[in-house]
């Protein structure tokens, strides 16, 4: 018939559905996304997912796979020194999981596999090997930072996802309360009271990542 329109059907595949799975991810940070929500956005019956991924947990390894490539091809545009391009990559990593948080706070518990992943860990062993560091030296530090790196940057994107999307950029704080505890009984929280309800996730992140690379300078 003259004038009418047809939908456009979606042509799916891997790539796109992680795209989209991302993009819910960023849009409502606390929002639990299903097959059905993924469907609903892509305009696709949400069976049509299980073509190209076998369960929830196949797709957000993919999901995030895809983060640590994002954060690896940013990194290699930075300039400076081994420690410099590390850093950089590093707070990408940080910065990544507090725009998808719903997928980075998964990051703890899981495990990518997959080619971003494995870019991920050759730009940090590059780093650290420009840094001098070799054999178990070179493990040890690899493990430190990525360890380090992966664990307190997924409980920063969880922290999004538990207050609603609130503080995206790490300024929720470590310690929000001491409570009703008599903090005379604990002389040098009860000294540094102040300074330690100041320091928020992304504070902790930095100082952690700062005290691991000095160790490897030295």
């Amino acid at each position: 018939m003259a004038g009418s329109t047809v939908p456009k059907r979606v042509r799916l595949d891997r790539r796109l559905i992680v795209d989209a799975i991302l993009e819910l991810a960023r849009a409502e940070p606390s929002a639990k996304v299903t097959f059905k929500r993924l469907g609903e956005a892509l305009g696709v019956d949400a069976t049509a997912m299980y073509r190209h991924f076998r369960n929830k947990e196949e797709l957000t390894r993919a999901a995030l796979d895809r983060l640590s490539e994002m954060a690896v091809i940013d990194a290699e545009a930075a300039t400076g020194g081994w420690r410099e391009r590390l850093e950089a990559h590093l707070m990408r990593i940080a910065e990544l999981s507090l725009e998808y948080p719903s997928i980075a706070a998964e990051g703890a518990i899981l495990d990518p596999v997959g080619p971003g992943d494995v870019a991920g860990d050759e730009f940090v062993l590059a780093r650290l090997h420009e840094a001098g560091l070799r054999g178990d030296a070179l493990i040890r530090a690899y493990a430190a930072v990525s360890g380090f790196a992966l664990a307190q940057s997924a409980a920063m994107a969880q922290e999004v996802v538990a207050h609603g999307g609130a503080a995206r950029d790490g300024s929720i704080p470590w310690i929000s309360t001491f409570g009703s505890v008599d903090l005379s009984q604990y002389p040098l929280v009860d000294e540094h009271r102040a300074e330690l309800l100041a320091i928020d996730g992304m504070a902790v992140y930095r100082a952690g990542i700062d005290a691991i690379l000095d160790s490897v300078a030295r």
